[in-house]
Formats: C-alpha cells, structure tokens, sequence
C-alpha cells in the first residue's frame, strides 16, 4: 500500500494536535492544588509577623531604599476558587522586587480543618475540608 505525502502529512498533522491536546488536558487536570497571584508587600507581612527576624530584615531594606511595603507587590501561590473556605487566598512561596532587589520566601503551608486537626494537602478532599492555613518553616533569601 502506497501512501501520498500531502496525505502522510495530513495524518502527521492530526496526530501531533491530537498528542498536543492530550498534553494539554493532563497538565490541566495535574495543575498543582494552588497558582501564582499577586498580594501587596504590607500583607505578606501582616501574614508572616510571627517572623520577626524576616519582618525586620524587610523594614531595614525599605528605610534604606526609603520605600513603602503598601506601594510594593508581591507574588505568591493563590489558593484556587475549587478551595471552598481558602480560595483566593495567598501562601508562600513569595517573590517580592524590593527596590532593586528580590526577596525570595519560602515555607511549609498546612491546613486545618474547621476544628483545628491538620490535613495533608495532597488530601483529594482538602479543598472542602480546608478552614484555616498557616505558613512555617520560613526561610528567605536576597537576590
């Protein structure tokens, strides 16, 4: 059996976009259980003043730049809408351009239920059972 190119390229064709959106389904359907989303500098603070080592090494970078932490932005993993109590909500890891640096943070996010236990975030349940999440661990560097 004899196959044309313009054919031969026809069924090549069909079978990359086929593949290509295969590929595109399944990262959809493993996308993590959180994405990136902006938050301002002043609230990744208020999130973290447990840190007080991390909260005065911002303060210090920001009198010396003579900068403001509520005109900064931030980035940092968001919570998807799919998160029942928690979606929208941001989490480390953080990435904030402090005048002309960058300030990379780091951590362990857990969540709790409405009664306090702790769940495990792979969990296919935690999105509906998630309440509350703190943010441990912290560990920050300067770029």
């Amino acid at each position: 059996m004899h196959i044309s190119k313009a054919a031969l390229f026809v069924v090549t064709h069909i079978t990359k976009r086929c593949m290509f959106g295969t590929l595109a389904v399944t990262l959809l359907a493993a996308a993590p259980a959180y994405a990136g989303g902006t938050i301002p500098l002043s609230d990744v603070m208020e999130q973290l003043k447990h840190e007080p080592r991390l909260i005065a090494a911002i303060q210090a970078e920001l009198e010396q730049q003579t900068l403001d932490a509520d005109t900064l932005i931030c980035t940092g993993s968001r919570f998807g809408n799919h998160w029942h109590e928690l979606g929208g909500a941001r989490a480390v890891p953080y990435e904030c351009e402090i005048g002309g640096k960058t300030l990379l943070i780091d951590g362990t996010v857990r969540l709790f239920d409405d009664e306090g236990r702790e769940l495990d975030m792979s969990d296919e349940n935690a999105p509906s059972r998630a309440f509350d999440y703190s943010q441990t661990d912290l560990v920050w560097s300067w770029k």
